[in-house]
């Protein structure tokens, strides 16, 4: 076809070959390596397995290997697990509402087969062998007698090697291999009952042994900073009935990737759901900093729609509106109850044994909360050891002093010039008055562009570190470990020395020098959910941007912290030195101005 030429459609209607129709059904099925990975195990729980064994390769782009000793599958039934709508959880279209598995709609294994290559070896413990199924492309190519232990493998290779095109939308290795141990800490959480063992490229990234309830599982695969930081939740409306463990206020992450939500066992993201437990800490948390729960909703399958979405990750509920507010007010209850409470914790997870380092150096220290910060708000002295210590030789009367630079001819940059701090607004925004205008600058937003450009100088530059007296161990999942390994230079070229420790731990050996004192498990905690965003950096340049932005924001002076006439000196200072500085490394403002002629025509003086 030339270049000139349009392709014209035809206007006739034909039925879809079984080829691709199958494709295009697996594309809402199978969108990458951790949805296979997500069918392959909720039908090894299905089938009543209580040991699950995952092998990835290349982070599930080149195999993937799912081990079970669940109940396996009859001779005469392989051929119908690749056949499409073919299950043995439903028979009637009144079934789907009364459903307890995972899967029901009888598409998983026929998507995967049209999309890859199919392995499969199952025995059910009465028969005396087993059977092998090979199935490609959509086809079954052999079934034959195998010996294997009672349960099932399944192995899949060739990845979209028939659809070339999906597979150019798979990200790097490592965000695969996070995604894949992402699905497989989700049905962890909610199965303490089957013990679960990860192993990627041979290493060992990921085990759940067997627990005796649900808060002995989040408690080994969440991590002693959240187990140690969290409160319970449990309420009971006619015949629903909600329970899990939420964190406290002081306990924060910045985004809601760490709000775990089940219903009826089954891992889901609903928009409302979350928006409900969101709600409860709209008083209590700072902005844009997000709790982390794990919380279960229990209620009979009629009241719940879970056919909504193929890979069922959204319901619909009968009644939307009464689970939000069950939701909301039952987690605003347990927050106002640890609020008002002067004993501990009404029931506190038993945190992860600590593990020292093989050399016997260090130990995990105690997590910090920003709760023991004096007064809750950025440290003074902090923040006067990241400014220079001339500028408070100008002292005075502090809400005089004056900030003498020159103006910037571009009109573009920052300037104080000729500028009377007249104080700070909502204890966020410092307010200027000029000669014709007042200024109003946000202090986390201005603190954000300082720190974001002295990390970019300091990297250019071999970065300065700050040895730590005693390294401290911060407890990551094993799915953020993974992506870790990835940036351990670019992070040691700022100054930030890492080290992985065991499946679910990093090390912090130094810190930038250029950095305000931040704790470092504040640090490891935000660039573990900036790594985890999904959203794949093209560039290292870009990558390495992102994290000094995270840095950036982590480090700065928060919004409400009470900042001294000296402080705001200092800061005013630096920001007038520092390039960009009309916006934060997000790209908001960091200053808006309201001229005399605006103002006057707000008093109708114009």
């Amino acid at each position: 076809m030339g270049h000139g030429e349009e392709k014209v459609l035809s206007k006739r209607i034909v039925v879809l070959s079984e080829e691709v129709a199958n494709q295009i059904a697996a594309g809402e099925v199978v969108e990458r390596p951790a949805s296979i990975v997500k069918e392959l195990v909720e039908n090894a729980i299905d089938a009543g397995a209580r040991d699950v064994r995952i092998e990835l390769m290349q982070g599930g782009c080149q195999s993937i290997k799912v081990v079970d000793n669940g109940s396996g599958i009859e001779r005469e039934d392989v051929a119908l697990v690749f056949e499409r709508h073919a299950t043995s959880k439903i028979s009637k279209l009144d079934d789907i509402y009364h459903v307890g598995s995972f899967g029901f709609r009888g598409e998983a294994m026929a998507s995967i087969a049209s999309v890859a290559r199919v392995e499969m070896l199952t025995r059910r413990p009465d028969d005396l062998a087993g059977t092998k199924a090979v199935a490609q492309a959509g086809c079954i190519s052999e079934i034959s007698p195998a010996g294997l232990p009672s349960g099932t493998q399944i192995t899949v290779t060739e990845l979209f090697a028939n659809v070339p095109a999906r597979r150019k939308f798979l990200k790097t290795e490592a965000t695969e291999q996070s995604a894949c141990l992402d699905a497989i800490t989700r049905l962890a959480l909610a199965h303490p009952e089957v013990r679960f063992h990860v192993k990627a490229d041979g290493r060992d990234v990921f085990a759940a042994p067997v627990a005796s309830n649900v808060a002995e599982r989040i408690a080994m695969i969440m991590g002693n900073d959240f187990t140690g930081h969290c409160l319970t939740v449990s309420e009971q409306k006619e015949n629903v009935r909600i329970k899990g463990f939420i964190s406290t206020p002081a306990y924060t992450k910045s985004n809601s990737k760490s709000i775990y939500l089940f219903v009826n066992s089954r891992f889901i993201r609903d928009n409302s759901m979350t928006h409900a437990v969101l709600a409860a800490y709209r008083q209590v948390t700072p902005p844009r900093r997000y709790p982390a729960a794990v919380l279960f909703l229990d209620l009979p399958g009629v009241e719940v729609d879970i056919n909504v979405h193929p890979a069922k990750l959204e319901v619909r509920f009968r009644n939307s509106r009464e689970i939000y507010d069950l939701i909301s007010k039952t987690v605003a209850r347990s927050l106002a109850g640890e609020q008002t409470s002067s004993a501990a914790f009404a029931y506190r997870l038993t945190p992860r044994e600590t593990t020292s380092a093989s050399s016997g150096f260090w130990r995990p220290k105690d997590s910090y909360s920003s709760s023991d910060r004096p007064g809750n708000i950025y440290s003074r002295q902090n923040l006067q050891q990241a400014i220079d210590d001339d500028l408070f030789a100008r002292t005075g009367n502090p809400s005089d002093v004056p900030l003498m630079v020159k103006e910037d001819s571009s009109g573009e940059k920052i300037t104080f010039t000729n500028r009377k701090y007249l104080g700070q607004f909502a204890d966020t925004y410092l307010v200027f008055g000029g000669a014709n205008d007042v200024m109003l600058v946000d202090q986390h937003a201005a603190h954000e562009r300082i720190i974001l450009e002295r990390l970019k100088a300091s990297s250019v530059s071999k970065a300065v570190s700050q040895p730590l007296l005693m390294p401290e161990v911060v407890s990551v999942t094993p799915a953020q470990i993974s992506l870790f390994e990835g940036v351990l230079t670019v992070l040691s070229d700022i100054g930030l020395e890492l080290e992985i420790f065991g499946r679910d731990a990093i090390v912090v050996k130094a810190m930038p020098a250029s950095l305000p004192h931040v704790p470092p498990g504040d640090i490891i905690s935000d660039l573990a959910d900036q790594l985890s965003d999904g959203q794949a950096s093209p560039s290292l340049v870009e990558r390495k941007e992102k994290i000094l932005a995270a840095l950036a924001c982590r480090a700065a002076i928060k919004a409400n912290a009470v900042l001294s006439p000296e402080e705001v000196t200092a800061l005013c200072h630096d920001l007038e030195k520092t390039p960009f500085n009309a916006t934060c490394p997000h790209g908001r403002p960091i200053r808006v101005q309201f001229s005399l002629y605006e103002i006057e025509r707000m008093f109708k003086r114009k």
